[in-house]
C-alpha cells in the first residue's frame, strides 16, 4: 500500500457530507407557489425574499432539492426525507445514490444497499475538507494516487456502473502540485488540479493556475489562468466561462469568482455551486440561500425539522 504524498505538507482532511456538489451548497425558497428561489413578479424586491425548507421537499432553483441534512436523505421515489446513517467521513454524491470512503483503500456504496465497490489501494479523495470527488451525474469518482518507487502522482477514475478503475500518472515534473487534488469539470469532460504557488511557502496552499486532464484518456488538454480550485463540478458555471474557487487550499472562507479566460477575480460572498446560468446556491448557517452571480442574495430559506445542516445539494433527477 503506499503512503501519502510526499509533497503534501499537511495532513489530509477528508470531507463529510459537504461534498461537494456540492460542497456546501443550497438554495432558498420564494414565499409565494413559485419554485423556490424564483424571483418574485411584479416590482422588484427591498431585500431577498424568506422561506422554509422543512420535511417536504422543494424543487428549487434550476429544479435542485436539498439531497441530504443533517440526518435526513431525500427518498425521490417516496417523496420523503428519511433517516440517514452515513460511515464517518463518507461523501455523498449528488444524486444520493451511493457514498464513498477513501483513505488507505476505497469503498463506495449504495445508499440504499446492496452494490458495493472496493478499491484496495491507497486512494485520497481530494485534500482539505469540501472538495467533491464525483461527476455531476454521480456515475464516477475522481481519487489522487501515487506511488514510491519511483515516486509519481496522478489520479484514477472509478467507473460506478462497471466497478472499473483506470489509472492515469503525470509527470509531477512537469505539472508541480503540492496538494495534488483533482476536481470533474460540469460536463465530466476532464478533471482539473492546481499548480502549485510557492512564494508564501508553508504559510499558504496557494494555486498559480489549473492543469486540466482528459478524464478517459489522462493527457493533459488545457491550462486556465484560474488562480483557485474548484470544489465541485458545480463549481463551474453552465458555459464554463466562470468558476467559484478557493485561491487558497487552507482558508476555506476565502472564495472567488473567476473568469477561466482571462483569470480576472472577485471575492465572492460564499462557496456556492451553480444551479443556472444566471442563479447560484450556498449554505449560510442554518438557511440555504441564491444568489446573483454578482453575490446579491435573492431569497433565504432557513432549515426546519428534519432538515438541519451541514446540507448537500443536487441536480434534478436525469
Amino acid at each position: 500500500m503506499n503512503g501519502p504524498l510526499r509533497h503534501t505538507r499537511r495532513k489530509a482532511i477528508m470531507g463529510g457530507l459537504l461534498a461537494a456538489a456540492v460542497a456546501a451548497t443550497a438554495l432558498a425558497a420564494c414565499a409565494s407557489p413559485q419554485p423556490a428561489g424564483t424571483a418574485p413578479s411584479g416590482a422588484p424586491s427591498t431585500g431577498p425574499s424568506l422561506s422554509t425548507l422543512g420535511e417536504t421537499p422543494q424543487q428549487l432553483a434550476g429544479g435542485w432539492q436539498v439531497v441530504a441534512a443533517g440526518d435526513r436523505l431525500l427518498d425521490r421515489a417516496r417523496k420523503a426525507y428519511v433517516p440517514l446513517k452515513l460511515p464517518a467521513d463518507a461523501i455523498l454524491d449528488p444524486t444520493g445514490r451511493r457514498h464513498a470512503v477513501g483513505g488507505g483503500s476505497l469503498r463506495v456504496a449504495d445508499v440504499a444497499g446492496g452494490k458495493v465497490i472496493a478499491v484496495d489501494r491507497y486512494m485520497m479523495l481530494g485534500f482539505y475538507g469540501g472538495l467533491n470527488p464525483w461527476s455531476a451525474d454521480g456515475d464516477r469518482l475522481v481519487a489522487t494516487i501515487n506511488r514510491k518507487d519511483p515516486f509519481a502522482v496522478g489520479f484514477a477514475v472509478v467507473d460506478m456502473t462497471t466497478g472499473k478503475t483506470t489509472e492515469h500518472w503525470i509527470s509531477h515534473t512537469r505539472y508541480d502540485c503540492s496538494t495534488c487534488s483533482f476536481v470533474f469539470t460540469r460536463d465530466g469532460k476532464e478533471v482539473a488540479m492546481p499548480i502549485a504557488d510557492r512564494s508564501r511557502g508553508e504559510a499558504a496552499e496557494l494555486v498559480q493556475s489549473l492543469q486540466l486532464f482528459d478524464a478517459r484518456t489522462g493527457e493533459p488538454t488545457r491550462s486556465l489562468p484560474v488562480k483557485g480550485m474548484p470544489q465541485s463540478p458545480f463549481a463551474w458555471s453552465p458555459d464554463g466561462s466562470r468558476v467559484v474557487a478557493r485561491p487558497d487550499q487552507i482558508k476555506p472562507d476565502n472564495v472567488q469568482l473567476i473568469d477561466t479566460a482571462t483569470g480576472e477575480a472577485k471575492p465572492f460572498p460564499y462557496l456556492a455551486v451553480w444551479a443556472t446560468g444566471d442563479a447560484l446556491l450556498a449554505e449560510s448557517g442554518n438557511s440555504v440561500l441564491t444568489l446573483r452571480p454578482d453575490g446579491t442574495v435573492l431569497a433565504d430559506a432557513s432549515l426546519a425539522a428534519p432538515l438541519r445542516a451541514p446540507v448537500v445539494l443536487g441536480p434534478p433527477a436525469s
